[in-house]
């Protein structure tokens, strides 16, 4: 709850660059910024100021759900790749 409402969504801006090591590893920086959201008679409605932010440089001493989250995006970006003919 915000200011008494209820902001049951929320909006994702996402940016992800992935690597390749020359160990044949993976590594990745993630910046995902989300902002509550809540959607009342048709209008959507974001709570811009209590936004929430994650930046991750490297995955190198990520705990393993920031890991495994990380991987599964690009393990789908992979396939929506492949899947397109990109």
């Amino acid at each position: 709850m915000i200011d008494g409402e209820t902001y049951d969504l929320y909006t994702l801006n996402l940016a992800v660059t992935s690597k390749y090591l020359g160990n044949g590893g993976e590594d990745a920086s993630i910046a995902m910024r989300l902002v509550p959201t809540r959607i009342e008679k048709g209008e959507v409605i974001t709570a811009d100021a209590e936004a929430r932010g994650l930046s991750i440089g490297t995955l190198e001493g990520a705990d393993a759900v920031t890991t495994q989250t990380a991987l599964s995006i690009q393990s789908a970006l992979q396939t929506f790749i492949d899947a397109k003919g990109l």
